[in-house]
């Protein structure tokens, strides 16, 4: 995401919240800070419907940071 952020591209990635810390200690070992967007844990074994919940409640927070970026 660095070389996009550096293209002007904007960009987000998207972890589940059980990734919080590694996605922190990750982006603090490459001196960047990119916009994250944090669903439910786990995504596995979820059903359509779970799944496109999850997708409805981090559709608005992902683009917003990508409209701030």
């Amino acid at each position: 995401m660095s070389e996009l952020d550096r293209l002007g591209m904007p960009g987000c990635a998207i972890a589940t919240v059980e990734f919080r810390d590694a996605a922190a200690a990750q982006a603090d070992a490459m001196g960047v800070r990119p916009a994250v967007v944090f669903v439910d844990h786990p995504i596995q074994n979820r059903t359509p419907e779970e799944l496109a919940d999850i997708a409805d409640r981090a559709i608005a927070p992902i683009l917003a940071a990508i409209r701030s970026g």
